[in-house]
Protein backbone atom coordinates (compact mmCIF):
# COMPACT_ATOMS: atom_id res chain seq x y z
CA UNK A 1 0.00 0.00 0.00
CA UNK A 2 2.77 2.40 0.95
CA UNK A 3 4.61 1.71 -2.29
CA UNK A 4 1.47 2.30 -4.37
CA UNK A 5 0.72 5.60 -2.65
CA UNK A 6 4.28 6.83 -2.93
CA UNK A 7 4.37 5.91 -6.60
CA UNK A 8 1.06 7.70 -7.13
CA UNK A 9 2.31 10.87 -5.50
CA UNK A 10 5.51 10.70 -7.51
CA UNK A 11 3.53 10.29 -10.73
CA UNK A 12 1.50 13.40 -9.87
CA UNK A 13 4.69 15.31 -9.21
CA UNK A 14 6.19 14.17 -12.50
CA UNK A 15 3.09 15.37 -14.34
CA UNK A 16 3.33 18.75 -12.65
CA UNK A 17 7.01 19.09 -13.49
CA UNK A 18 6.42 18.33 -17.15
CA UNK A 19 4.47 21.59 -17.52
CA UNK A 20 7.54 23.84 -17.42
CA UNK A 21 11.18 24.22 -16.44
CA UNK A 22 12.23 22.62 -13.16
CA UNK A 23 14.10 24.73 -10.63
CA UNK A 24 15.59 23.42 -7.41
CA UNK A 25 17.51 25.11 -4.63
CA UNK A 26 20.78 23.75 -3.30
CA UNK A 27 22.55 24.95 -0.17
CA UNK A 28 26.25 25.39 -0.82
CA UNK A 29 29.07 26.23 1.56
CA UNK A 30 31.23 29.05 0.17
CA UNK A 31 34.61 30.17 1.41
CA UNK A 32 35.11 33.48 3.20
CA UNK A 33 34.93 36.58 1.01
CA UNK A 34 38.27 37.86 2.34
CA UNK A 35 41.63 36.13 2.31
CA UNK A 36 42.80 35.81 5.92
CA UNK A 37 45.41 33.72 7.79
CA UNK A 38 44.32 30.20 8.69
CA UNK A 39 42.48 30.10 12.00
CA UNK A 40 40.17 27.63 13.72
CA UNK A 41 39.74 28.99 17.26
CA UNK A 42 38.35 32.50 17.67
CA UNK A 43 37.55 34.94 20.48
CA UNK A 44 35.15 37.87 20.19
CA UNK A 45 35.82 40.68 22.66
CA UNK A 46 33.30 43.33 23.66
CA UNK A 47 32.84 46.11 21.13
CA UNK A 48 33.59 49.66 22.24
CA UNK A 49 30.69 52.12 22.38
CA UNK A 50 31.96 55.68 22.64
CA UNK A 51 28.41 56.99 22.97
CA UNK A 52 28.01 55.15 26.27
CA UNK A 53 24.86 53.25 25.26
CA UNK A 54 26.20 50.06 26.82
CA UNK A 55 25.50 47.94 23.73
CA UNK A 56 29.09 46.75 23.12
CA UNK A 57 28.59 43.34 24.79
CA UNK A 58 25.33 42.78 22.90
CA UNK A 59 27.03 43.45 19.56
CA UNK A 60 29.67 40.86 20.43
CA UNK A 61 27.03 38.32 21.48
CA UNK A 62 25.19 38.67 18.16
CA UNK A 63 28.43 38.14 16.24
CA UNK A 64 29.25 35.02 18.28
CA UNK A 65 25.77 33.64 17.58
CA UNK A 66 26.15 34.15 13.83
CA UNK A 67 29.63 32.61 13.72
CA UNK A 68 28.49 29.61 15.76
CA UNK A 69 25.60 29.04 13.36
CA UNK A 70 28.01 28.70 10.42
CA UNK A 71 30.01 26.12 12.40
CA UNK A 72 33.47 26.98 11.07
CA UNK A 73 35.20 28.53 14.09
CA UNK A 74 35.51 27.09 17.57
CA UNK A 75 34.34 29.96 19.74
CA UNK A 76 35.76 30.81 23.18
CA UNK A 77 33.09 31.45 25.82
CA UNK A 78 32.44 35.13 26.32
CA UNK A 79 32.59 34.87 30.12
CA UNK A 80 36.10 33.45 29.95
CA UNK A 81 37.25 36.26 27.64
CA UNK A 82 35.93 38.95 30.00
CA UNK A 83 37.46 37.25 33.03
CA UNK A 84 40.91 37.09 31.43
CA UNK A 85 40.73 40.68 30.19
CA UNK A 86 39.72 41.97 33.63
CA UNK A 87 42.39 39.93 35.39
CA UNK A 88 45.17 41.22 33.15
CA UNK A 89 43.71 44.69 32.48
CA UNK A 90 43.66 44.23 28.71
CA UNK A 91 42.17 46.96 26.50
CA UNK A 92 41.82 46.58 22.73
CA UNK A 93 40.86 50.17 22.02
CA UNK A 94 43.13 52.53 20.10
CA UNK A 95 46.37 51.25 18.60
CA UNK A 96 46.86 47.50 18.86
CA UNK A 97 50.03 46.45 20.68
CA UNK A 98 51.26 43.17 19.10
CA UNK A 99 52.77 41.99 22.37
CA UNK A 100 49.51 42.57 24.24
CA UNK A 101 47.47 40.76 21.59
CA UNK A 102 49.85 37.79 21.57
CA UNK A 103 49.67 37.58 25.35
CA UNK A 104 45.85 37.68 25.40
CA UNK A 105 45.63 35.18 22.55
CA UNK A 106 48.00 32.84 24.34
CA UNK A 107 45.99 33.00 27.56
CA UNK A 108 42.78 32.25 25.66
CA UNK A 109 44.34 29.66 23.36
CA UNK A 110 42.96 31.24 20.18
CA UNK A 111 44.26 31.92 16.67
CA UNK A 112 42.54 35.29 16.23
CA UNK A 113 40.56 37.91 18.14
CA UNK A 114 37.70 40.01 16.78
CA UNK A 115 36.77 43.33 18.32
CA UNK A 116 35.64 46.71 17.07
CA UNK A 117 33.59 49.81 17.70
CA UNK A 118 29.95 50.82 17.45
CA UNK A 119 29.94 53.91 15.22
CA UNK A 120 26.19 54.47 15.03
CA UNK A 121 23.20 52.63 16.43
CA UNK A 122 19.85 54.35 16.67
CA UNK A 123 16.42 55.20 15.30
CA UNK A 124 14.90 58.61 14.68
CA UNK A 125 11.12 58.94 14.79
CA UNK A 126 9.27 61.79 13.09
CA UNK A 127 5.60 62.38 12.41
CA UNK A 128 4.20 64.11 9.39
CA UNK A 129 1.07 64.56 7.34
CA UNK A 130 1.02 63.00 3.90
CA UNK A 131 -1.53 63.44 1.14
CA UNK A 132 -2.78 60.05 0.02
CA UNK A 133 -5.21 59.01 -2.69
CA UNK A 134 -8.68 57.91 -1.66
CA UNK A 135 -11.80 56.92 -3.60
CA UNK A 136 -15.07 58.65 -2.78
CA UNK A 137 -18.52 58.69 -4.34
CA UNK A 138 -19.74 61.49 -6.62
CA UNK A 139 -23.47 60.93 -6.12
CA UNK A 140 -23.80 60.10 -9.81
CA UNK A 141 -24.56 56.60 -11.13
CA UNK A 142 -23.92 54.78 -14.38
CA UNK A 143 -25.01 51.48 -15.83
CA UNK A 144 -22.18 48.91 -16.16
CA UNK A 145 -22.05 45.37 -17.46
CA UNK A 146 -21.01 42.50 -15.21
CA UNK A 147 -20.52 38.76 -15.70
CA UNK A 148 -21.63 35.97 -13.40
CA UNK A 149 -18.51 33.99 -12.59
CA UNK A 150 -20.50 30.76 -12.14
CA UNK A 151 -22.92 30.86 -15.09
CA UNK A 152 -21.03 33.15 -17.43
CA UNK A 153 -24.15 35.19 -18.07
CA UNK A 154 -23.85 38.94 -18.46
CA UNK A 155 -26.04 41.40 -16.62
CA UNK A 156 -26.23 45.16 -16.02
CA UNK A 157 -26.20 47.04 -12.73
CA UNK A 158 -26.05 50.66 -11.66
CA UNK A 159 -22.93 51.70 -9.82
CA UNK A 160 -21.91 54.99 -8.29
CA UNK A 161 -19.22 56.88 -10.16
CA UNK A 162 -16.18 57.21 -7.93
CA UNK A 163 -13.50 59.87 -8.03
CA UNK A 164 -9.96 60.00 -6.66
CA UNK A 165 -9.22 62.69 -4.11
CA UNK A 166 -6.21 63.54 -1.96
CA UNK A 167 -6.79 63.46 1.78
CA UNK A 168 -4.37 64.19 4.64
CA UNK A 169 -3.13 61.20 6.62
CA UNK A 170 -0.93 61.14 9.71
CA UNK A 171 2.17 58.99 9.22
CA UNK A 172 5.07 57.98 11.44
CA UNK A 173 8.49 57.82 9.83
CA UNK A 174 11.12 55.54 11.37
CA UNK A 175 14.71 56.05 10.18
CA UNK A 176 17.21 53.57 11.60
CA UNK A 177 20.92 53.15 11.10
CA UNK A 178 23.62 50.74 12.32
CA UNK A 179 27.32 51.07 11.56
CA UNK A 180 29.95 48.78 13.11
CA UNK A 181 33.72 48.92 12.67
CA UNK A 182 35.21 45.41 12.85
CA UNK A 183 38.81 44.38 13.45
CA UNK A 184 40.21 40.86 13.25
CA UNK A 185 43.64 40.46 14.85
CA UNK A 186 45.92 37.54 14.00
CA UNK A 187 47.58 36.22 17.16
CA UNK A 188 50.66 34.81 15.42
CA UNK A 189 51.66 38.18 13.95
CA UNK A 190 49.77 40.55 16.24
CA UNK A 191 48.58 42.37 13.11
CA UNK A 192 45.11 43.54 12.13
CA UNK A 193 44.27 41.27 9.18
CA UNK A 194 40.73 42.60 8.66
CA UNK A 195 39.58 46.17 9.25
CA UNK A 196 36.18 46.89 7.83
CA UNK A 197 33.13 49.03 8.55
CA UNK A 198 29.72 47.58 7.67
CA UNK A 199 26.60 49.73 7.69
CA UNK A 200 22.88 49.29 7.13
CA UNK A 201 19.98 51.72 7.24
CA UNK A 202 16.31 52.03 6.41
CA UNK A 203 13.63 54.69 6.48
CA UNK A 204 9.96 53.75 6.28
CA UNK A 205 6.65 55.51 6.71
CA UNK A 206 3.93 53.78 8.76
CA UNK A 207 0.23 54.44 9.25
CA UNK A 208 -0.26 51.81 11.95
CA UNK A 209 1.43 48.71 13.38
CA UNK A 210 4.57 50.73 13.91
CA UNK A 211 7.63 48.59 14.76
CA UNK A 212 9.61 49.34 17.90
CA UNK A 213 13.09 50.82 17.76
CA UNK A 214 14.53 47.54 19.03
CA UNK A 215 12.89 45.58 16.20
CA UNK A 216 14.34 47.89 13.57
CA UNK A 217 17.81 47.89 15.13
CA UNK A 218 17.81 44.12 15.54
CA UNK A 219 17.05 43.66 11.84
CA UNK A 220 19.75 46.10 10.77
CA UNK A 221 22.34 44.61 13.14
CA UNK A 222 21.54 41.15 11.79
CA UNK A 223 22.23 42.37 8.25
CA UNK A 224 25.51 44.06 9.21
CA UNK A 225 26.68 41.02 11.19
CA UNK A 226 25.82 38.60 8.39
CA UNK A 227 27.93 40.62 5.97
CA UNK A 228 30.96 40.53 8.27
CA UNK A 229 30.59 36.81 8.99
CA UNK A 230 30.59 36.18 5.23
CA UNK A 231 33.85 38.14 5.03
CA UNK A 232 35.76 36.05 7.59
CA UNK A 233 34.03 32.66 7.61
CA UNK A 234 32.86 30.01 5.18
CA UNK A 235 29.11 30.49 4.93
CA UNK A 236 26.08 28.84 3.41
CA UNK A 237 24.25 30.32 0.45
CA UNK A 238 21.12 29.11 -1.34
CA UNK A 239 21.56 28.77 -5.08
CA UNK A 240 18.79 28.18 -7.64
CA UNK A 241 19.58 25.50 -10.20
CA UNK A 242 17.65 24.50 -13.29
CA UNK A 243 17.36 20.80 -14.10
CA UNK A 244 17.49 19.96 -17.79
CA UNK A 245 15.21 17.44 -19.54
CA UNK A 246 16.80 14.45 -21.19
CA UNK A 247 15.57 11.78 -23.62
CA UNK A 248 17.32 9.26 -21.38
CA UNK A 249 14.82 10.17 -18.63
CA UNK A 250 11.61 10.79 -20.63
CA UNK A 251 9.32 10.78 -17.61
CA UNK A 252 11.47 13.19 -15.62
CA UNK A 253 11.82 10.78 -12.69
CA UNK A 254 15.21 12.20 -11.73
CA UNK A 255 13.78 15.71 -11.41
CA UNK A 256 10.83 14.38 -9.43
CA UNK A 257 13.13 12.74 -6.89
CA UNK A 258 15.28 15.88 -6.76
CA UNK A 259 12.28 18.06 -5.91
CA UNK A 260 11.61 15.75 -2.95
CA UNK A 261 15.20 16.05 -1.72
CA UNK A 262 16.01 12.49 -2.80
CA UNK A 263 19.30 13.53 -4.38
CA UNK A 264 21.00 10.15 -4.29
CA UNK A 265 18.12 8.48 -6.12
CA UNK A 266 18.02 11.31 -8.64
CA UNK A 267 21.76 11.02 -9.25
CA UNK A 268 21.49 7.25 -9.77
CA UNK A 269 18.81 7.74 -12.44
CA UNK A 270 20.89 10.34 -14.28
CA UNK A 271 24.10 8.30 -13.99
CA UNK A 272 22.39 5.24 -15.50
CA UNK A 273 21.17 7.47 -18.31
CA UNK A 274 24.68 8.84 -18.85
CA UNK A 275 26.00 5.33 -19.40
CA UNK A 276 23.42 4.76 -22.13
CA UNK A 277 23.75 8.31 -23.55
CA UNK A 278 27.37 9.39 -22.96
CA UNK A 279 27.04 12.45 -25.22
CA UNK A 280 24.03 13.96 -23.43
CA UNK A 281 25.29 17.09 -21.59
CA UNK A 282 21.96 17.57 -19.76
CA UNK A 283 22.55 14.40 -17.75
CA UNK A 284 26.04 15.53 -16.75
CA UNK A 285 24.67 18.91 -15.68
CA UNK A 286 21.93 17.30 -13.57
CA UNK A 287 24.45 14.96 -11.94
CA UNK A 288 26.51 18.03 -11.05
CA UNK A 289 23.48 19.67 -9.41
CA UNK A 290 22.83 16.51 -7.38
CA UNK A 291 26.42 16.27 -6.16
CA UNK A 292 26.47 19.97 -5.34
CA UNK A 293 23.28 19.54 -3.29
CA UNK A 294 24.99 16.71 -1.41
CA UNK A 295 28.04 18.88 -0.68
CA UNK A 296 30.30 16.79 -2.94
CA UNK A 297 31.97 19.74 -4.59
CA UNK A 298 34.76 17.88 -6.41
CA UNK A 299 32.29 15.43 -7.94
CA UNK A 300 29.96 18.29 -8.89
CA UNK A 301 32.79 20.14 -10.60
CA UNK A 302 33.80 17.04 -12.53
CA UNK A 303 30.23 16.55 -13.77
CA UNK A 304 29.88 20.20 -14.77
CA UNK A 305 33.19 20.04 -16.66
CA UNK A 306 31.98 16.92 -18.48
CA UNK A 307 28.85 18.76 -19.61
CA UNK A 308 30.96 21.71 -20.74
CA UNK A 309 33.30 19.43 -22.70
CA UNK A 310 30.31 18.08 -24.65
CA UNK A 311 28.77 21.52 -25.22
CA UNK A 312 31.57 24.14 -24.82
CA UNK A 313 29.43 27.15 -25.74
CA UNK A 314 26.61 26.52 -23.28
CA UNK A 315 26.35 29.53 -20.97
CA UNK A 316 24.65 27.56 -18.20
CA UNK A 317 27.50 25.05 -18.08
CA UNK A 318 30.07 27.84 -18.06
CA UNK A 319 28.28 29.51 -15.12
CA UNK A 320 28.15 26.20 -13.24
CA UNK A 321 31.92 25.88 -13.28
CA UNK A 322 32.45 29.56 -12.48
CA UNK A 323 30.15 29.43 -9.45
CA UNK A 324 32.09 26.57 -7.88
CA UNK A 325 35.23 28.68 -7.74
CA UNK A 326 33.82 30.20 -4.55
CA UNK A 327 32.84 26.87 -3.01
CA UNK A 328 34.47 25.81 0.25
CA UNK A 329 36.45 22.58 -0.09
CA UNK A 330 37.35 20.50 2.91
CA UNK A 331 35.92 19.70 6.32
CA UNK A 332 35.04 22.18 9.02
CA UNK A 333 37.49 22.37 11.97
CA UNK A 334 36.09 20.72 15.07
CA UNK A 335 32.82 19.67 13.44
CA UNK A 336 31.41 16.61 11.75
CA UNK A 337 31.09 16.32 8.01
CA UNK A 338 27.38 16.76 8.55
CA UNK A 339 27.99 20.47 8.81
CA UNK A 340 29.35 20.45 5.28
CA UNK A 341 27.00 18.09 3.58
CA UNK A 342 23.56 16.86 4.43
CA UNK A 343 24.04 14.42 1.56
CA UNK A 344 26.87 12.72 3.42
CA UNK A 345 24.30 11.62 5.98
CA UNK A 346 22.18 9.88 3.39
CA UNK A 347 19.69 12.45 2.12
CA UNK A 348 19.27 16.20 1.97
CA UNK A 349 15.89 15.60 3.55
CA UNK A 350 17.60 15.46 6.97
CA UNK A 351 18.32 19.17 6.59
CA UNK A 352 15.60 20.63 4.38
CA UNK A 353 16.99 23.60 2.48
CA UNK A 354 13.85 24.44 0.50
CA UNK A 355 13.36 28.25 0.41
CA UNK A 356 10.75 29.49 2.87
CA UNK A 357 8.85 32.53 4.00
CA UNK A 358 10.98 34.12 6.72
CA UNK A 359 8.86 37.16 7.58
CA UNK A 360 5.45 38.63 6.83
CA UNK A 361 5.17 42.39 7.33
CA UNK A 362 2.01 44.02 8.72
CA UNK A 363 1.69 45.68 5.31
CA UNK A 364 1.34 42.25 3.70
CA UNK A 365 4.82 42.26 2.15
CA UNK A 366 6.56 38.90 2.37
CA UNK A 367 10.26 38.05 2.73
CA UNK A 368 11.52 34.73 1.32
CA UNK A 369 14.90 33.08 1.95
CA UNK A 370 16.21 33.21 -1.59
CA UNK A 371 17.71 36.19 -3.39
CA UNK A 372 20.12 37.56 -5.97
CA UNK A 373 22.77 34.90 -5.33
CA UNK A 374 20.21 32.25 -6.30
CA UNK A 375 19.28 34.06 -9.52
CA UNK A 376 16.04 35.69 -8.38
CA UNK A 377 14.97 38.78 -10.33
CA UNK A 378 12.33 41.48 -9.84
CA UNK A 379 9.05 40.34 -11.40
CA UNK A 380 9.72 36.61 -10.90
CA UNK A 381 6.75 34.55 -9.75
CA UNK A 382 6.88 32.45 -6.60
CA UNK A 383 4.49 29.75 -5.40
CA UNK A 384 3.83 29.28 -1.67
CA UNK A 385 2.89 25.70 -0.87
CA UNK A 386 2.04 23.62 2.15
CA UNK A 387 2.65 19.95 2.84
CA UNK A 388 0.72 17.29 4.70
CA UNK A 389 1.87 13.86 5.74
CA UNK A 390 -0.22 10.83 4.79
CA UNK A 391 0.06 8.17 7.48
CA UNK A 392 -0.98 4.55 7.76
CA UNK A 393 -4.05 4.64 10.05
CA UNK A 394 -2.99 1.40 11.73
CA UNK A 395 0.75 1.88 12.27
CA UNK A 396 1.13 5.65 12.07
CA UNK A 397 3.92 5.19 9.49
CA UNK A 398 4.42 8.10 7.10
CA UNK A 399 3.47 6.73 3.68
CA UNK A 400 4.01 9.89 1.68
CA UNK A 401 3.85 13.66 1.64
CA UNK A 402 1.30 15.56 -0.43
CA UNK A 403 1.71 19.24 -1.28
CA UNK A 404 -0.86 21.92 -2.02
CA UNK A 405 -0.49 25.42 -3.38
CA UNK A 406 -1.48 28.29 -1.11
CA UNK A 407 -0.73 31.51 -2.97
CA UNK A 408 1.14 33.03 -5.87
CA UNK A 409 3.59 35.86 -5.15
CA UNK A 410 5.60 38.21 -7.33
CA UNK A 411 9.03 39.58 -6.45
CA UNK A 412 9.26 43.36 -5.89
CA UNK A 413 12.77 43.68 -4.45
CA UNK A 414 15.85 41.43 -4.53
CA UNK A 415 18.68 41.40 -2.01
CA UNK A 416 21.71 39.12 -1.73
CA UNK A 417 20.09 36.17 0.06
CA UNK A 418 16.45 37.25 0.49
CA UNK A 419 13.69 38.75 -1.64
CA UNK A 420 10.64 40.87 -0.90
CA UNK A 421 7.36 39.78 -2.47
CA UNK A 422 3.71 40.74 -2.70
CA UNK A 423 0.80 38.35 -3.00
CA UNK A 424 -0.71 38.16 -6.48
CA UNK A 425 -3.53 35.77 -5.71
CA UNK A 426 -4.64 33.24 -3.11
CA UNK A 427 -5.13 29.68 -4.35
CA UNK A 428 -6.79 28.03 -1.35
CA UNK A 429 -8.48 28.80 1.93
CA UNK A 430 -5.21 28.18 3.79
CA UNK A 431 -3.46 31.34 4.94
CA UNK A 432 0.24 31.70 4.25
CA UNK A 433 2.54 31.75 7.27
CA UNK A 434 6.17 32.12 8.26
CA UNK A 435 8.15 28.93 7.45
CA UNK A 436 5.85 28.01 4.54
CA UNK A 437 7.91 26.63 1.67
CA UNK A 438 8.18 28.42 -1.66
CA UNK A 439 9.31 27.51 -5.19
CA UNK A 440 10.08 29.57 -8.26
CA UNK A 441 7.55 29.29 -11.12
CA UNK A 442 9.42 31.16 -13.84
Amino acid sequence: MARKLTAGLLACLVAALSCGPVYVTVRRLERANLSIPAASRLAVADFQDAAGRGIGPAIGNVLVSHLATQGFYQMVERDRIQAVMREHAFNLTGAVDPATVRELGGLLGVDAIVTGEVLSYGVETTRRTEMVEKKEGTGQYEEVERKNIFTGKKYKVKEEVMKTVLVPEQRTVKSGGVSISYRMIDIASGQVVVSKTNSASESKSYKDKIPSDSEILSKLLDKVTTEFVSDISPHYVSVAKRLLPSKADPKGMGAAYARQGEWQRAAEIWERGAVASPNDPALRHNIGVAREAQGKIEQAEAAYNSALAIDPGNRLFIENVAQLRKAFRGSLPGSSTAAVSAGEQGEARAADTTPRIVKIEPTGEIYISIGEKAGVRIGDKVMVFGEKEIRNPDTGEVMGVDSFDKAELFVTKVMENISLCKQAKALSGNKIAVKDKVRMIK
